[in-house]
């Protein structure tokens, strides 16, 4: 079966170094639904892929904030 795969960015303020970026990614993608995250701590965004059939948008940018940085939606497809 193929995935609805839907794509998110967002601005993300005080990621700080490629270590937390890691641990950022590895706990986004323990969620189920998520299939792909990449954080930029440099460029201070995160781009996150994922399974609009089992998860929808609004969990997804939840599951980005309970990181406890400040987002927000640049774009999505």
């Amino acid at each position: 079966m193929e995935k609805n795969l839907k794509e998110m960015r967002l601005k993300a303020e005080g990621i700080v170094c490629t270590g937390c970026a890691e641990d950022m990614e590895n706990i986004l993608l323990d969620k189920e639904g998520i299939e792909e995250a990449t954080v930029s701590f440099i460029d201070d965004f995160i781009e996150v892929k994922y399974d609009a059939d089992v998860i929808d948008r609004k969990n997804v940018f939840l599951a980005v904030r309970k990181l406890g940085f400040p987002v927000k939606i640049i774009s999505e497809s």
